[in-house]
């Protein structure tokens, strides 16, 4: 396994180039650091003039840039990783105006694009859709870090773990899934130039050098590599019933649930999903399919009252089709261009029911991060993958950035997705991986109902009971990895 200064250049980033006072960056240490970054970047005074670039350039986008919709870009090199000095281009040459909806088109020829602070990473720049991504990667990292919440006592209490000891499970990233992917490939898979024009070896450096500066950070290393993890769950279906039907119960538990992330956070996917198999055992899925997509407003007062708590959803129709074929058939039935929800599903998997970590998963954050909202001409650049743009990009993904940092692309896309957060949209703390959501959940619907939690554990992974409460915007609520745009 690479060691991560082989890979990234984060000792030459140019500390002073920053304006960091010297002595504010003690030595050698790796996560105390940022707070002095953050703070020389932000009582800085609002200042164009470029200092220095580098082949991952330095972007100097102040707060004040980024409330006021503009972007201060550094010049454009594509050297090696040493800091330089670049003579200061006119002010007005490097502030890029903030997008209007027309900026979704293609851009005609004539404009000028090399002020853009994307320009050096990514081909045919279409716009600046998050600029925070192309920040200095130790910045990403601190702010990323800081949006790190702790880890809620109920994921030791109900199955006996840490995060420590979910990111041990995965080998610390590197534990490879025992099944491949299935997803659909045409006979003769095209191509998505959108995908294509990220796929450059300076974005590929761009995200490395941002993993590397956070996996700095226990928190962000050790809470997201192992998002997916969901071993101790099985574990405790095996204690339940046996390791034969426990394959069949954990199938229900997963694949019922997934299809819920489509336009959700985890915490609404969790009720959503634990709710629809409760009604599944119970031979009441059309009832559920019928009556909770409903606004609660508009709730008949007959309402089936063991149903109350299942939150309304505006896409319930979207959601709930596949899981009744699902139901009918044991497949989802999504059509041959719908790549999220399936390898979501198949990587929330475990060994004995099989799980793939080979292609990362392609949710609208994740998109966003590797700048493929700046590189598509449709009418919503930020939204997650389709199949032939997901086709073109993994292989990239899988060799050019996870492989180098000598982790598995599942593991990859879920600390990308924890690194950029903050860059690209997610407004509350990260940190927990979906079985501390899914314990968060049932502690407090315990709290709710005045019961056992460990009962309750067992009643919501047997399908006998659900997890509930409404989204409170605490520690995990948009920890929403699967939020799908």
């Amino acid at each position: 396994m690479p060691r991560m200064g082989e890979i990234a250049g984060q000792d030459e980033y140019g500390y002073s180039d920053l304006g960091v006072p010297i002595g504010a960056i003690p030595g050698e240490e790796s996560s105390g650091w940022g707070g002095p970054v953050i703070d020389a970047l932000q009582k800085r005074p609002y200042d164009p003039t470029v200092v220095a670039t580098t082949a991952s350039p330095l972007v100097t986008i102040t707060e004040g840039d980024i409330g006021r919709a503009t972007e201060a870009a550094l010049g454009v090199s594509s050297g090696g990783l040493s800091t330089r000095i670049a003579k200061a281009p006119k002010a007005e040459a490097v502030v890029a105006k903030a997008p209007k909806a027309e900026a979704t088109k293609p851009l005609d020829a004539s404009v000028d694009t090399s002020g853009w602070a994307n320009a050096p990473y990514i081909i045919k720049p279409q716009r600046i859709l998050k600029p925070g991504i192309y920040k200095d990667p130790r910045v990403i990292a601190a702010e990323a870090n800081a949006r790190v919440a702790p880890e809620h006592p109920a994921l030791k209490e109900l199955f006996g773990v840490t995060r420590d000891d979910l990111y041990e499970i995965s080998k610390q990233g590197t534990r490879k899934g025992n099944v491949e992917p299935n997803i659909w490939f045409p006979n003769k898979p095209g191509s998505s130039e959108a995908s294509e024009n990220i796929m450059t070896p300076a974005n590929a450096q761009r995200l490395i050098d941002t993993l590397t500066e956070a996996r700095k950070y226990p928190g962000l290393e050790r809470g997201m590599i192992p998002w997916y993890v969901m071993d101790p769950a099985f574990k405790r279906m095996v204690e339940l019933v046996g390791p034969e039907r426990a394959i069949t119960e954990y199938r229900k538990f997963n694949e019922m649930m997934t299809p819920f992330s489509a336009s959700s956070n985890v915490l609404a996917e969790i009720n959503r999903g634990t709710g629809a198999r409760y009604a599944h055992e119970r031979g009441r899925l059309g009832e559920f399919a019928e009556l909770t997509g409903m606004p609660v407003e508009k709730r008949p007062a007959n309402f089936p009252a063991d149903l109350v708590d299942v939150m309304p959803h505006l896409r319930h129709g979207e959601h709930i089709k596949p899981v009744q074929r699902w139901a009918e058939t044991g497949k989802h039935g999504y059509d041959k261009n719908t790549v999220k929800i399936p390898l979501y599903t198949q990587a929330s998997g475990v060994p004995e029911t099989g799980f793939q970590t080979s292609w990362a998963v392609p949710d609208a954050h994740f998109a966003r991060a590797v700048g493929m909202g700046d590189t598509r001409t449709n009418a919503t650049p930020g939204n997650f993958m389709a199949g032939p743009e997901y086709r073109t990009m993994s292989p990239w993904f899988r060799e050019n950035v996870a492989q180098r940092m000598g982790i598995e692309s599942v593991p990859s896309q879920a600390l990308t997705w924890g690194a950029y957060a903050p860059q690209t949209g997610v407004k509350t703390p990260i940190g927990a991986g979906k079985l501390e959501l899914i314990s968060q959940r049932m502690w407090e619907r315990a709290k709710q109902l005045g019961v056992d939690p460990h009962t309750l554990r067992d009643k919501v992974l047997l399908g006998d009971e659900y997890s509930a409460l409404e989204d409170d915007e605490n520690m995990g609520s948009v920890a929403s990895l699967s939020r799908y745009g």
